[in-house]
């Protein structure tokens, strides 16, 4: 398990800083001073466990691995496929807080190893990165507003769940160092800049590392007075005051171990963890619990039957059988954690694992309490007469996370300029014929030069390399070592061509729309409004509204449409490449009824939505739900038949967004005695 979470928490780059890391996701994954969420409905839990695969992606087997390499990929592969469930249950479990909808949104908490002071860690550049899922609880009032001063939930990559920021800065497993990340999980952005706040990690905290050394030096304590009793058991000679402090030091230890494993057990639990022995590492801590409680039990009735017998008394028949009994069950349940420690530490060893200081804590609690068990259950036999006598789309998957940026900016703008049939076969001719995705890698260093220069790469049509603006054929490669190293040809100084138009679409050629993979999921990206009055256009609306859309070589002017539509796009880009995608296969005439649809929706029903909903509903939601709703209820109309159906599509399109309410009804909200705000807890 710790290889697999390797897989996403030990990154480390040596160019780039945490600050500037952290920028990048806030500017792909925040919207100014706005909480983001994601919004499934209960049907949709497909789409989550998709979302988590990109997170912890299975490594690739090909056929030329060797037989060794092959079974610890495959075993890499499972213990994946049980972080991935472990992970998504504790998502997908927090919808009791959201009317069984899921209502969640990732950031990254970055790690600063090397650092002990929180105003220079933000600039490190050694660092390890860890997703962690943001789930709502609590509303700020029964009024609908909004959440972001509120509890929310935080589920680590560990599937451990806290139910609130303070409780996951206190709390969370991350390594030793100081931790940044964006204020309370949210990534805002104040002056285009992401506001980050930096904690010392756990880890580090005095605390715990006095609880390590702790833990250590009663692990070694206990390993030495489990060989006192061994040695006494093989007859060697042991003097009393040795077996006494043998004894003393065994006890304490399995009373510390006991009490560890216990706060172990209620930690997990607290945190929504698996407590059941079928889990490893639960299992470990009730093995320590349970022969912890019984091996000090038999103790204490070892020694009374003992003090017993030294003053003289009688000790009955069953007084004798049910020490043995007690002390049998310590032999049998602390062997076991013995057997279970043994085998946990080989299996951690073998994958590579770092072996802690709880996991020797209970093999030495498990262990002493074994041998003195064994020692003790020969004294229970013997007593009497001796005292009387003396442990992505497949290939996008594949592509780590700067990689999958290029690729997905490559795939826009080559459906951008191709339109969605012709562009999607030349990605797939890519995809196949690619040799390498260091390309995308190429790309992704040079991509602000390229930005400057207004230069846009899309894959050529044949299958080998990019084009830049629809003129200048090259490699990845070959581009960043031409910008960036000044080497060959001045490739950006022989594109002369602008950036190319948007194609020009020739009507519905009679397929059904596929949008593209971020607009699959038919959920809507929805944001916690906070001040409606002051918000800013999101980027690049302004160009847009004064953009035309070509339909059937009929000009579609965009700024004839209301204020609202322009008022309430979230990302400019997404509602471009909606309506790119809708023209491809809806003919000029539904194309303005559907725009002129989106207008009176957002004029009649967003408030409204908006009030019961507690969210910001993007325009490029509404529009990419009445375009698919038209194709798959009514494709063939034209305008005017579908004006008839007016009524119905527009009330079909309000009850979709309906059924994701995620808020339970007003009056059956409970305080929150953490934040002040409201809660309900329903069933699932």
């Amino acid at each position: 398990m710790e290889e697999a979470n390797n897989n996403i928490a030990n990154q480390q780059n040596e160019s780039r800083s945490i600050r500037e890391v952290q920028q990048s996701f806030a500017a792909s994954l925040g919207y100014f001073n706005e909480t983001i969420w994601d919004l499934l409905s209960h049907e949709q839990a497909d789409i989550l466990m998709a979302k988590i695969r990109n997170i912890i992606p299975d490594p690739k087997i090909t056929a030329d691995v060797a037989d060794d390499a092959r079974k610890k990929l495959e075993k890499q592969c499972k213990a994946n496929e049980v972080m991935r469930e472990t992970l998504f249950n504790s998502i997908w479990e927090q919808r009791k807080y959201t009317n069984r909808q899921s209502l969640t949104s990732i950031f990254y908490v970055m790690v600063a190893t090397d650092e002990t002071d929180h105003n220079v860690a933000p600039d490190s550049k050694t660092w390890s990165c860890h997703p962690v899922f943001r789930a709502r609880r609590c509303v700020s009032d029964r009024s609908g507003n909004n959440s972001s001063d509120c509890c929310m939930i935080f589920v680590d990559e560990k599937g451990r769940v806290y139910q609130n920021w303070k409780a996951y800065v206190a709390n969370n497993e991350l390594p030793a160092g100081i931790m940044v990340a964006p204020a309370r999980g949210v990534y805002n952005l104040v002056g285009n800049v992401v506001k980050l706040e930096a904690w010392i990690t756990p880890a580090a905290s005095p605390r715990r590392k006095v609880l390590g050394v702790l833990d250590m030096t009663t692990a070694i304590g206990g390993l030495g007075a489990a060989c006192v009793p061994i040695a006494a058991v093989l007859t060697l000679p042991v003097a009393a005051p040795v077996m006494a402090v043998a004894g003393a030091v065994g006890l304490g230890c399995a009373g510390y171990a006991t009490a560890r494993s216990g706060a172990q057990l209620a930690d997990r639990s607290i945190h929504e963890q698996s407590i059941s022995v079928t889990d490893r590492t639960a299992r470990n801590h009730w093995l320590g619990v349970i022969a912890g409680a019984v091996g000090l039990g038999a103790a204490g009735a070892t020694s009374a039957m003992t003090a017993a017998t030294s003053a003289g008394r009688e000790v009955g028949a069953i007084t004798q059988m049910t020490v043995n009994g007690m002390n049998i069950t310590t032999i049998m349940v602390s062997g076991t954690g013995v057997a279970n420690g043994v085998v946990e530490l080989f299996l951690k060893y073998q994958d590579g694992d770092d072996i802690s200081a709880m996991d020797a804590l209970q093999l030495s609690a498990s262990l002493v309490l074994f041998t003195h068990s064994v020692y003790n259950f020969k004294l229970a036999s013997t007593i009497i007469s001796e005292t009387s006598n003396s442990r992505i789309g497949a290939y996008r998957e594949t592509l780590s996370n700067r990689q999958r940026r290029m690729f997905d900016k490559l795939s826009k703008e080559t459906i951008r300029t191709r339109g969605a049939t012709r562009g999607k076969l030349d990605i797939i001719r890519n995809v196949n014929e690619m040799p390498s995705r260091q390309q995308f890698n190429d790309l992704y260093k040079i991509n602000r030069q390229l930005n400057e220069k207004g230069v846009r790469p899309t894959f050529d049509s044949n299958g080998k390399g990019i084009v830049l603006n629809d003129q200048v054929k090259t490699s990845g490669a070959e581009l960043r070592a031409s910008v960036q190293h000044k080497v060959g040809p001045d490739l950006l100084g022989q594109v002369t061509q602008p950036i190319p138009e948007s194609y020009n679409v020739g009507g519905n050629n009679g397929k059904r729309f596929t949008a593209p993979a971020r607009l699959l999921a038919p959920n809507p990206t929805l944001v916690d409004q906070t001040d409606m009055t002051n918000r800013n256009y999101a980027e690049g609306v302004g160009v847009l509204r004064l953009s035309s859309l070509m339909v059937n070589g009929v000009s579609l002017v965009l700024s004839k449409y209301g204020q609202t539509i322009f008022e309430h796009i979230v990302n400019a880009e997404s509602f471009e490449t909606v309506l790119l995608s809708l023209a491809d296969n809806l003919p000029e005439d539904v194309m303005r009824f559907a725009l002129n649809m989106v207008e009176i929706f957002m004029d009649n029903l967003w408030e409204e939505l908006h009030e019961l909903l507690q969210f910001y509903l993007s325009s490029e939601s509404v529009l990419y739900r009445i375009g698919t709703h038209i194709l798959d209820n009514y494709s063939g109309l034209t305008a005017k038949q579908l004006s008839d159906q007016f009524s119905e599509i527009l009330i079909a399109v309000k009850e979709y967004y309906l059924s994701l309410n995620p808020n339970r009804y007003r009056e059956m909200l409970t305080k929150c005695k953490e934040c002040g705000g409201f809660y309900d807890i329903c069933a699932l």
